[in-house]
C-alpha cells in the first residue's frame, strides 16, 4: 500500500514537474520528445542520418500545429464570418484538415513520431485575437490573413518532408498537402481581394 502511495506521488509529482517547467508549448515539447529519441535510438547511425530524421519529424510536428491551426481558425470562421463565400472556405478547410490530420497522425504513428495535442503558443494568440473580433468584414479579412500565412508555414513544411522523406506514403502526403494548402491560400487571397 506504502509502495502504491509513494508511487502514485511521484508520478504526480513528474507530471506536475513536466506541465509546469520551462513554459514551453506542445510542438517545443514534441520536437523535443523526438530529437532525444532519434538520439537515443540511431546510436550506430551517422550524425547526417539523424540530422535528416530530425527534419523529418519537425516537418511533421510543424504540418500538425499548421494543420490544427487552420482548423481552429476555420471554426471560429464558421461561427463569426459574414460572407457567404468566406464560410463556405472555412468549412472545407476544417473538411480537408481534419483528414490530413488523421492522415499525419497515422504516418505518425507507424514512424514513431511523436506530434503535438495542442496548438503552439503563436497559433493560440492567432486564434484568440480571432475569436475576440466582432463579425464583420474585418473578421472576415483577418481570418483570410492568417489563413494565408499558417498555409505558408505549412507549404514551407510539407516541401521539406517531400525532400527529405523517407518512405513513398511519406512524399506522397506531403505531395498531398502541398496541392491542399496551395489552393487554400489561393482561395484566401482570392476571396481577400473580393472584399477588400
Amino acid at each position: 500500500m506504502k509502495i502504491n502511495q509513494l508511487t502514485t506521488s511521484f508520478l504526480l509529482a513528474l507530471t506536475l514537474f513536466y506541465s509546469c517547467s520551462s513554459g514551453t508549448d506542445s510542438t517545443e515539447n514534441a520536437n523535443k520528445a523526438n530529437e532525444e529519441r532519434i538520439d537515443k535510438q540511431a546510436v550506430a547511425a551517422s550524425s547526417d542520418a539523424k540530422d535528416e530524421a530530425k527534419n523529418v519529424s519537425k516537418s511533421m510536428v510543424e504540418l500538425t500545429n499548421t494543420s490544427m491551426t487552420e482548423y481552429e481558425l476555420s471554426k471560429v470562421a464558421l461561427q463569426k464570418a459574414t460572407n457567404p463565400e468566406v464560410r463556405s472556405f472555412a468549412q472545407q478547410a476544417m473538411n480537408d484538415h481534419q483528414q490530413d490530420e488523421r492522415t499525419l497522425r497515422a504516418i505518425a504513428k507507424q514512424m514513431n513520431v511523436i506530434l503535438p495535442t495542442e496548438l503552439s503558443g503563436k497559433s493560440k494568440g492567432s486564434i484568440g485575437k480571432l475569436s475576440d473580433m466582432k463579425a464583420g468584414t474585418e473578421f472576415d479579412l483577418q481570418y483570410l490573413d492568417y489563413m494565408t500565412n499558417v498555409n505558408d508555414d505549412a507549404l514551407d513544411a510539407a516541401d521539406e518532408l517531400e525532400d527529405s522523406a523517407p518512405a513513398d506514403n511519406v512524399k506522397s502526403f506531403a505531395k498531398k498537402i502541398t496541392e491542399d494548402d496551395k489552393k487554400h491560400k489561393d482561395r484566401a487571397k482570392q476571396l481577400k481581394n473580393a472584399l477588400d
